[in-house]
């Protein structure tokens, strides 16, 4: 390659770069005009329409988008990502029949690529092809397990299908990898996996009654009372707060109290609350992961990185994950010990079966017969 072909090259990459700058920043008219420019010389023309065809998107220039989704499916040596493209614009202008159509020549040209997969189980669903959707989104999980919109998605599929606990393993696994996404789970997931909680609440609180509702990262509770059952809601919220604790609730930050009364309309409390306000930082138990790693090295290693994170996740106001980290090292500790006995008592037993089997037999003694006539 001469200098002035590098040169070429250079400046083409460096207008690339400059324009998806632009193109992130919201300069969509400026970046369609500097990724033109890196057309020339670009080693990759393919990734260069797509840049282009994406603000000409962002701008509502539909025809000139599918042109260069169309020229990068042709000058592309794995099309895949221009095939996604295209049929993301044929979706978004309802020709779903050819939208489906580029999602499958995307899965074909990178069998592994999991937004195609998910972009075609979007489809699926809503043209109500509940298995065929089902079967992308297990691709989907398979090749990427901790996306959480799709275990979101793949729970309403499975809803729509009765498989109500899949459903439910989905939606938990959802807000595990988001906990934003908790808010989308539908109501009848979240007043099953609140059961337990209301359960403990209305046997403590009785004859209150007790009803739960989830609200994001807030558990709102509702009690109501009947004309001349007293409840002290000065220390109610204490005595709440010492119940929910122990259960560690890590998607629950805060509890909001509403008071009732009868059937009165309104409420004659309403406040909110800090769920683990002026909760002390568990202990990291140092002495006792350094006692594992003496004990069962490999369970103390891990004993070590638990305790490291205890005073992280506490400080992060993640007090549910600090207690986790702090009784896991107990439990790490508890389990290492009793490992290195058991290894320790193997030889021990095989020396005490060695030393058995090495014994001399006892002597067999002949039985006499009894002289019955001496006897008498």
């Amino acid at each position: 390659m001469d200098m002035q072909s590098w040169y070429a090259r250079q400046q083409a990459r460096l207008a690339y770069r400059r324009g998806s700058t632009l193109a992130r920043q919201g300069s969509h008219q400026s970046a369609i005009a500097v990724l033109s420019e890196a057309l020339a010389g670009h080693p990759d023309p393919a990734a260069v329409h797509i840049a282009r065809g994406l603000s000409h998107c962002a701008l509502g220039e539909l025809d000139r988008a599918q042109q260069d989704f169309t020229a990068a499916i042709d000058c592309a040596k794995n099309p895949a990502e221009a095939y996604l493209q295209r049929g993301q614009l044929w979706h978004q202008q309802g020709q779903t029949d050819r939208a489906l159509s580029d999602w499958q020549q995307a899965i074909a040209a990178k069998p592994n690529y999991a937004e195609a997969h998910y972009h075609l189980g979007l489809a699926q669903r809503a043209a109500d092809e509940l298995s065929a959707a089902l079967t992308s989104f297990n691709r989907v999980l398979d090749i990427d397990p901790n996306r959480a919109a799709a275990y979101l998605t793949r729970g309403h599929i499975r809803q729509q299908l009765e498989d109500i606990d899949g459903a439910k393993a989905d939606w938990q696994l959802a807000v595990l990898n988001d906990a934003s996404l908790a808010r989308c789970v539908p109501t009848v997931a979240k007043s099953n996996r609140l059961t337990p909680v209301k359960e403990l609440l209305q046997e403590s609180l009785a004859p209150v009654e007790v009803s739960l509702k989830q609200q994001g990262n807030t558990l709102e509770i509702s009690l109501i009372r009947q004309v001349g059952e007293g409840v002290s809601y000065y220390t109610l919220p204490t005595q709440i707060r010492d119940l929910l604790l122990p259960l560690e609730l890590s998607e629950i930050t805060a509890f909001t109290l509403i008071g009732y009364v009868g059937n009165v309309r309104g409420p004659e409390w309403e406040k909110r609350y800090d769920l683990y306000k002026d909760q002390p930082c568990p202990p990291s138990h140092w002495p006792t992961a350094l006692a594992a790693l003496v004990t069962f090295p490999p369970l103390g290693l891990t004993a070590l990185l638990y305790a490291s994170q205890v005073k992280r996740f506490y400080h992060r106001g993640q007090y549910p994950d600090a207690m986790r980290a702090s009784n896991a090292v107990r439990r790490l500790s508890l389990v290492g010990t009793g490992a290195m006995c058991l290894l320790a008592s193997l030889p021990l037993g095989y020396t005490a079966v060695t030393s058995i089997q090495n014994e001399p037999a006892p002597p067999v003694r002949t039985a006499r017969a009894i002289d019955y006539d001496f006897i008498q």
